[in-house]
């Protein structure tokens, strides 16, 4: 059999002997050897190959080792997608294997017999811990992998410093776990205090926590651990506890237990201290329309300074008979259109009452959605602006009036601020962002199977979310973005709204 070169070079550029493979992998060095020069062939599906290529990730630390891999694999025609920790294991066992078949007068074939029991040398004991972030995460995929649509996965963090949770390789797993599965994920961090780890985990996850589908809770602890440590709890299944000296460079432990008691006393344990914690944002969905619709009125119509960010049109604006018009179409019992009326009446009179006393107020909204709703002749936006459940559709007419109210609000009140930028930064999709001035953060989410809200005055949340909308603003401010500007644009938009409504 031919020399397994690719094992061989990769084990030069790592720097490893045969003998630091071996330990590593729990394997006899001579066994190491024989697959080296080619008298023993390494399996793609034997547990060997797993072993070897999940210590070999161990080391790939450094973006250099990283590319160099891929690299390889490319040149090999193997797939070089590394977003999914399980496809880089692959990637990497497919390339240092060799499965062809020996000759059978090969003087080094050892008896299939003497050849199982020799590699089951130094192996025979379940493996219980993962060295690395990438063998770790890559074992926790597969547990979640292993979970069914609607479970639940449960995260303990001893503090906000634990590196391996902002990772981007264990980033990446979570955020495509969460794009991919119907699976709830509590996360509860003991904060020390240090704003700059905090503020990472804020901008890790920014996208999971506006939509609802990680859910964070905090609470104060200790402010220096002797080490720091993550329990994931994949509940009647399996614990695993990561441990990572505090501020050091070593490899992150992660032991994986599937004691059925071990498991259920830490859910007991998470549940107990979850009591005590923190929600960093109160989720509301349909089920409390009334406290959505408060959330609002506390955005808009009590003082303090007001950013928002919306990938739609703003009901806010529409004249009082506007909103009306489209209440009645759907609305024909003549009670709740009455004070459905009288509602929006309350918001708009308030809204107008802050403004009128010199409540600043800026809005950001795309050109993109614009023209969307002139070629779909609607626009989809969350039925609590029009006091119902689920998502309403807009017709052209009552998105024309919307635009047109922009315009009044441009002319009377100078502290009103509009801004549209050609498109929204992906986080923006379908959504609504509010931001109180150094009070709160409230997110209308629209981009499930139904609207969420989020809310929170959570300090460090709000100042994060406040900077997030700066650097929005900032992208289309200044001299394109005066109002003379801004409102031709709407005029623009209102004239090509017409040829289609008049057409």
């Amino acid at each position: 059999m031919a020399e397994n070169t690719n094992l061989k070079t990769v084990l030069t550029k790592f720097e490893l002997t045969n003998l630091d493979l071996a330990r590593a992998a729990g394997l006899d060095p001579s066994l190491i050897s024989r697959y080296i020069s080619g008298n023993r062939k390494l399996k793609r599906n034997s547990k060997q190959a797993g072993d070897i290529a999940e210590f070999l990730l161990t080391l790939a630390d450094t973006s250099e080792r990283i590319e160099w891999l891929k690299e390889q694999f490319e040149q090999a025609r193997l797939s070089t997608d590394i977003t999914s920790v399980m496809g880089m294991k692959n990637n990497l066992i497919q390339w240092i294997s060799q499965d062809i078949e020996v000759a059978a007068d090969n003087a080094g074939e050892i008896p299939e017999a003497d050849e199982a029991a020799e590699e089951l040398r130094g192996t025979d004991r379940q493996k219980k811990l993962e060295f690395g972030t990438i063998p770790i995460v890559g074992a926790i995929e597969e547990e979640f992998l292993n979970m069914t649509d609607e479970d639940t996965v449960d995260f303990f963090l001893t503090s906000d410093r634990l590196c391996i949770f902002t990772s981007d390789v264990f980033a990446e797993m979570l955020h495509k776990v969460v794009a991919e599965r119907n699976i709830s994920i509590n996360i509860v961090i003991c904060v020390s205090g240090d704003t700059k780890y905090f503020t990472k985990i804020i901008q890790t996850y920014m996208g999971e926590m506006v939509s609802g589908r990680m859910r964070f809770y905090t609470f104060f602890g200790a402010t220096r651990n002797v080490a720091e440590q993550m329990f994931c709890i994949f509940r009647n299944s399996k614990v695993v506890i990561i441990t990572e000296t505090s501020g050091g460079s070593a490899y992150p432990a992660g032991a994986f237990i599937d004691d059925a008691d071990f498991v259920r006393e830490m859910g007991q344990s998470f549940d107990a201290t979850y009591r005590y914690s923190q929600p960093m944002f109160n989720i509301y969905n349909d089920d409390y329309l009334r406290a959505m619709i408060e959330v609002l009125y506390t955005e808009y119509c009590l003082p303090g300074a007001l950013c928002v960010v919306k990938d739609s049109v703003n009901p806010m604006y529409m004249s009082f008979e506007a909103y009306c018009r489209v209440l009645r179409q759907n609305n024909r019992d003549d009670v709740e259109y009455t004070w459905k009326c009288n509602e929006y009446r309350r918001f708009n009179d308030s809204f107008e009452s802050m403004l009128a006393n010199g409540m600043p107020c800026r809005e950001v909204i795309s050109l993109k959605r614009l023209n969307a709703i002139i070629a779909e002749k609607k626009c989809r936006m969350a039925g609590l602006y029009f006091i119902t459940t689920g998502f309403f559709e807009l017709d052209l007419q009552g998105c024309r009036d919307i635009l047109a109210g922009y315009i009044e609000y441009l002319d009377r009140y100078p502290n009103f601020s509009l801004l549209i930028l050609d498109d929204l930064p992906e986080l923006h999709s379908s959504s609504c962002w509010h931001v109180k001035e150094n009070q709160s953060v409230a997110i209308n989410y629209w981009n499930g199977p139904a609207p969420v809200m989020c809310q929170s005055g959570h300090a460090a949340l709000v100042q994060e979310f406040q900077k997030h909308y700066e650097t929005i603003w900032k992208r289309g401010s200044g001299s394109l973005g005066n109002r003379a500007y801004v409102i031709s644009i709407l005029k623009s938009v209102i004239r090509k709204m017409d040829e289609v409504l008049q057409g």
